[in-house]
Order: C-alpha cells, then sequence, then structure tokens
C-alpha cells in the first residue's frame, strides 16, 4: 500500500477513534439518549478540526514505524502538543465553556494514552514482521556512507534489510572484518552469499563500475540502489529534493528551512516576547527614567543592524554610554573599562537588561529570542573578508541571546580566535537548530557564568 493512502487511512482511522471515545466517555457522563449533545458536538467537532490541522502540519510518513519506538513516541508527541493548543485556543476564542470537563479531558487523555498505544502495537507488528522476512544485502564500497550503511542496518535489522557484508577493491592492509571480498568477484560472492539487494557507495568518479554493477545485479535478478557519496567533496549539511524527474542538493540544508520549524519558532518567539513585555513594563518603565536622569541624551540606543537576508533594521536597546553628537561614536566597539559608558550602563551590560527592548525587535518580526547576534554593518564587511562562512549567519533571523554568546563568545571580535570561534558557534547553532536547543539556551542564558563572560 502506497505511502498516501496509509496516511489517509491512519487518518480516518483517528477521526473514528475520536468520535468512538467521546461517544463512550460522554455516555458515561450523561446517559445513553443524551450523549451527544449540542455543546459535545461542537467539543468533537473542534477536536477533529485540531487533528486534521495537525496531521497536515506533521505529514505522518509510516517509514517512521520501522525507524526505532523513540522516533515515532517524538513525532506523536509533536502532534499531541500541537492538537492540543489548537484545541485550547479554540475553547478560548469560540467560548465553547458549556460542556463537562469530564467529557474533556477524558476524551483527551484517552484519546493520547490509544495513539501511543497504537503507535507501539504498529512498530512491534512492523519489527516482527521485517525480521521475519529480512533480504540479505550487500553493501558495495568501504566508504564513509558505506560504512555508516552497514552499521545502520545492522543496528535496524528490523528494517528488512540484513547486511551481509561489504565488498571493495581495497587491498588487504586496509581491510576489514565488515569486507567479505572484493567488487569483481560479484558473480563469485553471488554464488556463495544469494543476497537479494545490493546498496552502491561508491564515488560518483567511479561510474563506470558503478554501472558494471548494476548490470551485474540485473543479470542475477538482484535489486540495486545507489546512495549519491559526496562525503569526499562537500564538508556541509547538505539535503536532496527532486524538482519534477531533477535531482537538486542544497548546501547546507537547515531545519529552519522548513515552514513548520519556522512557524513554531515565531509563534515561541511571539508568545514569550508579549508575556516578558507585559511581565516587564513597569521595571522598563523605571530603567528608562533612570537613564534619562543620569545624563542627557534619549532613553534608547538605535543603531542600524543586518537582519535575515542581510534586510537592515533598526536595532533598539537602552541607552548605556553618555550621548555623543559624533556619527561615527557607533562605530567603535566597547571595550573593557570603556569611559563612554556610564554608571548605570555598567550595571546594564552586565545584568543584560540593556537588550530588553529587543523584544520590540521581536514582536517586530526582524529578530528572535535565540539566533546569531547582530553585529555592526562595518563589522560585518569586515569579518566577511576574514571568513568564508560570516555571512551564513544571515540565513536566520538574529537573536537577543544565542549559542556562541552562552558558550562565553561575547563582547569584542578583535583577535581571529574571537571572531572565529564566534561564528563556528553561530554556524553550528543554524545547522542544528531544534526547540529544545532554544530551549537550552534562554536556560544558559540565565544560569550559565559563560554567558556572562565579556559582559562590558
Amino acid at each position: 500500500m502506497r505511502t498516501r493512502n496509509l496516511i489517509s487511512l491512519f487518518f480516518f482511522s483517528d477521526i473514528v477513534l475520536l468520535c468512538s471515545l467521546m461517544t463512550f466517555v460522554s455516555y458515561l457522563h450523561y446517559d445513553l439518549t443524551h450523549a451527544i449533545i449540542d455543546p459535545i458536538k461542537n467539543l468533537l467537532l473542534l477536536f477533529c478540526f485540531g487533528w486534521f490541522v495537525a496531521t497536515l502540519i506533521f505529514i505522518e510518513d509510516v517509514r517512521n514505524l520501522k525507524l526505532g519506538l523513540s522516533i515515532v513516541f517524538r513525532a506523536q508527541l509533536k502532534k499531541m502538543v500541537v492538537f492540543v493548543s489548537i484545541v485550547a485556543v479554540g475553547i478560548i476564542t469560540a467560548k465553547l465553556n458549556d460542556f463537562s470537563r469530564s467529557v474533556f479531558f477524558g476524551t483527551l487523555g484517552l484519546f493520547i494514552l490509544s495513539k501511543f498505544a497504537i503507535s507501539t502495537w504498529f512498530y512491534y507488528y512492523f519489527s516482527i514482521r521485517d525480521q521475519t522476512n529480512e533480504r540479505p544485502t550487500i553493501i558495495i564500497g568501504n566508504t564513509k556512507i558505506g560504512r555508516e550503511l552497514f552499521r545502520y542496518y545492522s543496528k535496524y535489522s528490523f528494517i528488512g534489510l540484513k547486511p551481509i557484508g561489504i565488498l571493495d577493491n581495497s587491498t588487504p592492509g586496509n581491510a576489514t572484518n565488515k569486507i567479505i571480498g572484493l567488487i569483481t568477484d560479484f558473480e563469485e560472492i553471488y554464488e556463495r552469499e544469494q543476497f537479494l539487494e545490493v546498496i552502491i557507495a561508491l564515488p560518483l568518479s567511479e561510474m563506470d563500475h558503478i554501472k558494471a554493477i548494476i548490470g551485474n545485479c540485473e543479470r542475477n535478478g538482484v535489486k540495486s540502489h545507489i546512495v549519491p557519496n559526496y562525503f569526499g567533496s562537500i564538508d556541509r549539511v547538505f539535503k536532496i529534493n527532486i524538482l519534477g524527474s531533477i535531482p537538486m542538493l542544497d548546501l547546507r540544508s537547515l531545519p529552519l528551512d522548513g515552514y513548520t520549524n519556522r512557524f513554531w519558532k515565531r509563534a515561541f518567539d511571539i508568545l514569550v516576547s508579549l508575556a516578558l513585555i507585559t511581565l516587564l513594563l513597569p521595571f522598563m518603565a523605571l530603567v528608562a527614567i533612570a537613564i534619562k536622569l543620569e545624563s542627557r541624551g534619549p532613553v534608547f540606543y538605535k543603531p542600524t543592524r543586518l537582519g535575515l537576508d542581510m534586510k537592515p533594521f533598526v536595532l533598539y536597546k537602552f541607552r548605556t554610554m553618555y550621548h555623543s553628537d559624533d556619527p561615527l561614536a557607533g562605530n567603535v566597539s566597547t571595550a573593557k573599562n570603556d569611559t563612554r559608558v556610564t554608571p548605570l550602563g555598567k550595571l546594564l551590560r552586565k545584568c543584560n537588561i540593556d537588550e530588553l527592548p529587543q523584544l520590540l525587535n521581536v514582536i517586530l518580526n526582524q529578530m528572535s529570542l535565540v539566533g546569531p547576534r547582530p553585529h555592526r554593518v562595518n563589522l560585518n564587511h569586515s569579518l566577511k573578508q576574514k571568513m568564508n562562512t560570516y555571512m551564513v549567519r544571515h540565513w536566520v533571523k538574529p537573536g537577543i541571546t544565542g549559542w556562541a554568546q552562552v558558550n562565553g563568545w561575547r563582547g569584542p571580535t578583535d583577535s581571529r580566535l574571537q571572531y572565529m570561534a564566534r561564528t563556528l558557534h553561530d554556524v553550528w547553532y543554524i545547522e542544528h537548530w531544534s526547540f529544545w536547543l532554544d530551549m537550552y539556551i534562554l536556560l544558559l542564558t540565565f544560569c550559565s557564568r559563560k554567558a556572562l563572560r565579556n559582559a562590558f
């Protein structure tokens, strides 16, 4: 059965399950004749709509059922979080408060437990089914990706492929116990092992050998698969997309390229920023008054910075320096014991309070709570000449705090070590972004001593 058909089958089965559970819980709470009253009907419609949207956002790939129980549970957990969030927002927005809380929580709890139980059953069903139908498989090529494939299929044998070994034309000195023969001995090894699948993991430069191997496979009725081996020449995270019938390699494929990840990061930014502004507004007003009383000049410092895709924006900070009429004053980095910093400014910078107005930049979609820190425009022009990867930082929105900052790489970028370490940390964050990584960085921002290093 095709994956698309299985997804549709699972979705409609879930809707039937939801309806059945709500009817059952309503019957227990009310009685048989009044089990599905109007408020319950509205709640049921909201539940079905919420699950429909959650399914659209996280299109369930049934192959997850073969990749490990933890992966299955993580996928279900993401869908459940979306589902519960939509239902909660729907109840508040539509003011659905005339239904029984017992029906709501009873149906919700049973549905969540049922989904995890069903996923577990399917996982073990596929595991047992495929373990009894394992197809002996040969990996062609003792390359990095070939060895990785061997380890992967050995670990997840229930996927249905059982790796026998690797064929490679390496010399005996380079051979390992995984190598069971030479590629040139394909026919002889086939007669001995009777394998049914071949995965070719050779460099694309060996296309002549690849064509010969495919011919040998088809002549013996063996299914062949090719894994493009780009690891020898590309040292970046990449993704292969299919445009019509044309494969295209996307270099530096990023988690935040996906709409779903961007949606959740943006939703989190808005909710947290609004909550913090509401909570801290009286405190921020007191800080503004203190700045105004301490020295002449505006309350806010508003430099121009480059954001996502190098688009300029006005960044908001509490002013921490004495006001200067020199237009070039903002182009000089702050140094330790800088005489331009006011006494109050030292305290604000030490505690990161001067960054609080950037919550407005987050609301305006110019920044994120977590991301690479925005640098001065002239510093950007300077550093991009020194590091090829520096401008990769602008593939995501800049942040109020970031991975480099919580690891102690904030402050000046005078030395090669400083700007390289900061850039490498920022690029690593961009390539490995996850919601939980953002949570971890926010936690370190308040709890880690490294985050306060070079705070002057």
